[in-house]
């Protein structure tokens, strides 16, 4: 791996941010072996798989009350990495996308970086099981302080859930956001006289077809250049002033997708592609997965050992991608490669 300014590799210099804020040695000794088994190990990244890479079987059990029952907060550990990541890749926005965990039957928020060839995860929250998901999402969904690391767009994925409270997040501190909204969403049309009227966000951008404007994107699974026709129609919804943002595919006259941003200055090129990040998080991590783990990786039953587990499965992630980069070699695709011919030497 790349020896990094500090003189240690690329995993070096993550264990040492990421592991600072544990407060016992023996805890941030076995951060970085589990990260670093996280790296090495080959199929599922069950904690027996890990210890076997990093010490052997009998390592099992010491990394799994590491994982599953020890003190050490997540929390902090998430936000180092967050950070680091943000400063190694300087990310061009953030992506906020629900994922399912298959075996646990429950849904995962990933908060994601984009930069101009990547994106990586940064930080993993398991919805809890019967409790209302909206303020939790919200919490998922924040970012770091924007006077740290300046304000970058947010772009949400979060089908089904209740999106009032993440807006509410990001109108209070002035963040920029966009977000998917379902075709029968009711905003408030203000171009139908005196104080508007709700309409569906499919028949609101339906009145306003004669606005549509071509749009070449590309397209994130097969790297192919299309065309969209775009328009967008200002609305209010939740209180907020908003821009309305519809794509139509061919002749059709109902969008086939819709979407809702306080960006309302912004280009509707700018604000397409854009909206299109998701789709390049969701080819990426099925292309990764196998590398740095999958959401139902961890075999444990607490909420607490999952995030632990995930949020340094994330960490993974992030030092591949960066090692990667330092090497000039195209992540995912490279990846893997790159890493044997630099010796293994994480």
């Amino acid at each position: 791996m790349p020896i990094g300014p500090r003189g240690g590799t690329v995993l070096d210099e993550l264990s040492e941010v990421l592991f600072a804020p544990l407060p016992r040695s023996d805890q941030r000794a076995k951060g970085a072996l589990y990260l670093r088994g996280l790296i090495a190990a080959q199929g599922r990244k069950s904690i027996r798989n890990i210890a076997a890479q990093v010490g052997g079987p009998e390592l099992a059990q010491s990394l799994h009350h590491f994982i599953a029952s020890s003190t050490w907060d997540w929390e902090p550990v998430s936000r180092a990495l967050q950070r680091h990541a943000d400063n190694e890749l300087r990310f061009t926005a953030w992506v906020v996308r629900a994922a399912p965990v298959p075996r646990k039957g429950r849904c995962a928020i990933g908060l994601w970086g984009v930069a101009s060839e990547i994106t990586v995860p940064v930080r993993w929250h398991l919805l809890p099981i019967g409790e209302e998901p909206a303020g939790c999402v919200a919490t998922a969904a924040r970012v770091c302080d924007p006077s740290t690391i300046g304000p970058r767009p947010v772009v949400l994925d979060l089908p089904g859930l209740d999106l009032r409270p993440v807006f509410d997040c990001y109108a209070r501190v002035g963040a920029p956001v966009l977000s998917a909204v379902p075709a029968c969403l009711p905003v408030l049309h203000q171009g139908t006289g005196r104080g508007g009227r709700s309409l569906p966000a499919s028949r609101v951008l339906q009145l306003h077809r004669m606005l549509r404007r071509p749009v070449e994107w590309t397209d994130p699974a097969t790297g192919a250049v299309r065309r969209s026709l775009v328009g967008g129609v200002q609305v209010e919804w939740a209180g907020y002033p908003l821009l309305l943002l519809g794509e139509w595919d061919g002749r059709r006259e109902q969008p086939v997708q819709c979407w809702l941003t306080n960006l309302t200055a912004t280009p509707l090129a700018v604000l397409l592609r854009l909206a299109k990040f998701p789709q390049r998080v969701e080819r990426d991590f099925a292309g990764s997965a196998s590398h740095v783990g999958a959401l139902d990786d961890y075999e444990g039953r607490g909420s607490d050992g999952w995030h632990r587990h995930m949020t340094l499965a994330a960490a993974a992630h992030v030092a591949q991608v960066v090692a990667a980069a330092r090497a000039r070699v195209r992540p995912w695709t490279h990846c893997m490669v790159s890493m044997e011919r630099m010796g293994r030497s994480f």
